[in-house]
């Protein structure tokens, strides 16, 4: 008889997009003395995986959405139970969809993908204002700042938060990537960002990149 560990059902339960197990997964390992990092080391790794499918073309948003999801719901019920002093971060992110757009679909998955990675994100909504931005990056010393647009008449806006970054004399201190449907990596350079992309998952190795160097 083979015994699958309560870390292997959890890897599984991504792969397989089980999405209402992984809560009760959590509190699964959680009643089973399983170290809190433990079990989310392998939320990570299953997540991990899902992206990894989602790269190579075999799944796609819809997965890649669902899997965020699932990381959202049991986050919510393992975070109460991780020590904020054992929680290494691989970053400090500061995020949000700019003024003049309520979308928030990409930017919710890059905000799960993140912190399934390990980073430290400040979720800053939809509809942000340039000011806003900028005091938070400031406030919390951001190593990113990740901006999202759907909308091309909203895009503007990514490049007025790059001009005030540097009227504030912060944009030499953070990494500037920005995404959305019609980003492209020439509009990125021409509002002086570091990076665009329209994939979430190659925003989050872009990051990641950023981060080992």
């Amino acid at each position: 008889m083979i015994v699958v560990s309560v870390t292997d059902e959890i890897v599984a339960a991504f792969v397989e997009l089980e999405y209402g197990s992984v809560k009760d997964l959590v509190k699964k390992g959680l009643a089973s003395h399983i170290p809190p990092e433990e079990i989310l080391k392998a939320m990570q790794k299953g997540m991990a995986a899902v992206g990894g499918k989602y790269e190579e073309g075999e799944y796609f948003l819809s997965e890649l959405m669902a899997a965020a999801e699932m990381m959202r719901s049991g986050l919510e019920e393992l975070t109460p139970h991780l020590a904020m002093e054992s929680a290494a971060t691989a970053g400090t992110v500061a995020i949000g969809t700019v003024r003049g757009d309520l979308h928030d679909i990409g930017k919710n998955i890059v905000v799960s993908l993140l912190r399934s990675s390990g980073f430290k994100v400040y979720d800053l909504g939809i509809d942000v204002a340039p000011e806003v931005f900028v005091r938070q990056v400031r406030d919390v010393k951001a190593d990113v700042l990740a901006m999202s647009a759907l909308l091309t008449t909203s895009m503007n806006e990514m490049g007025l938060v790059i001009r005030e970054l540097d009227k504030a004399e912060l944009r030499n201190k953070v990494k500037i990537i920005v995404g959305g449907n019609s980003v492209t990596e020439e509009f990125a350079r021409e509002i002086h960002a570091d990076a665009g992309t329209k994939n979430a998952m190659t925003g989050l190795r872009v990051i990641q990149g950023w981060m080992k160097q």
